[in-house]
């Protein structure tokens, strides 16, 4: 799935966020009157991060039946998030609709601050016909949010979700080097999800393999939920960072394969699966090597207990490099939230 990105660090920012935001909605066939909602519910968040922010960004990911607008940075963060709630609530004297504003606008809203480090701002609208994720029936949330490297329109790294039967495939791919030829390589690593979703990992990675030989190659990491086994099969290739964190707090990184999909062949590795116990109260964490791998779940249970969308946007603006292309997804067990 596509999504974009866009640092706010100036007052003409604010306006590039609002047209990237009801470019995406008008795209994902939102009603008029909706995409008002989300332009002013951006244009206030961009705003907060010009005023208050430190390295803010507003990222935007169209989902299946869904918009999410993510605002994050790296602080200085909100000292007492319920105030900061109440309408009129302003550390500078100005009166926009505030987040209490953008809550009601919005039809899910989700906020996590750490004071002293950061804020990530997550609002949601939902196409009319639909009330709740289509991943709900498997038992899951999924959120995700990327951006490109700095001084490009297109990013190298995507995800996706598919589902068939009681199946649900969740994958990361992250094209090598840059701009539209490393999206190219994703995105085509990624149709072969679409094409195939009840395909077990190592066979979809396989198809992969096979099919981006002419390509510039990526790295892949697949997660495959079945709900009457309640388990997750996980395969990968590459170096995408893999963490399953489970409800008593204890989490286990998930290893790939070394190597290339569409060149990992010809060095006779075989990427091999691993499968665990997939709980109510699990949550997993996949990221490009676009985000650092120096977090710690146990450390941050109180940001990992939000919704997916918002732990996604955390991570990616508090651990993101700033210098390549970055992509997280998490998967959250309904009872996590």
């Amino acid at each position: 799935m596509t999504g974009a990105a866009l640092a706010v660090t100036s007052p003409v920012h604010v306006t590039q966020a609002r047209q990237l935001a009801a470019r995406a909605a008008r795209q994902a066939e939102l009603p008029d009157t909706v995409v008002e909602r989300v332009a002013l519910a951006t244009v206030e968040l961009a705003t907060n991060l010009v005023k208050y922010a430190t390295d803010g960004m507003i990222v935007v990911m169209p989902g299946p039946e869904r918009l999410d607008v993510i605002a994050t940075d790296r602080g200085p963060g909100i000292e007492h998030v319920p105030e900061s709630m109440r309408d009129g609530f302003s550390t500078t004297g100005t009166l926009g609709i505030g987040l209490g504003g953008i809550r009601r606008m919005a039809d899910e809203f989700d906020i996590y601050s750490s004071y002293g480090e950061g804020t990530t701002v997550l609002a949601r609208w939902r196409s009319a016909a639909r009330e709740e994720a289509p991943d709900a029936e498997f038992g899951v949330a999924v959120g995700a949010a990327l951006s490109p490297a700095p001084g490009e329109t297109s990013c190298g790294d995507s995800w996706t979700s598919a589902r068939c039967d009681e199946v649900l495939t969740v994958a990361l791919s992250d094209g090598l080097g840059h701009g539209p030829e490393a999206a190219a390589a994703s995105l085509a690593a990624m149709e072969q999800i679409a094409a195939a979703p009840a395909a077990s990992p190592v066979e979809l990675i396989s198809a992969m393999d096979a099919d981006m030989r002419p390509r510039r190659g990526a790295t892949v990491a697949v997660v495959q939920f079945h709900v009457a086994k309640a388990t997750v099969t996980f395969c990968g290739v590459g170096n995408t960072t893999v963490r399953l964190v489970r409800g008593d707090g204890s989490h286990e990184a998930l290893v790939s394969t070394p190597g290339i999909v569409g060149r990992r062949q010809r060095s006779g590795r075989r990427a091999m699966p691993v499968t665990r116990p997939w709980e109510a109260q699990s949550l997993l964490v996949m990221h490009t090597d676009g985000v650092s791998e120096r977090w710690t779940p146990a450390d941050r249970r109180d940001a990992l207990d939000h919704d997916p969308a918002t732990v996604a946007g955390w991570l990616l603006g508090t651990y993101g490099r700033n210098r390549d292309d970055a992509c997280v997804v998490v998967v959250a067990g309904r009872g996590t939230r």
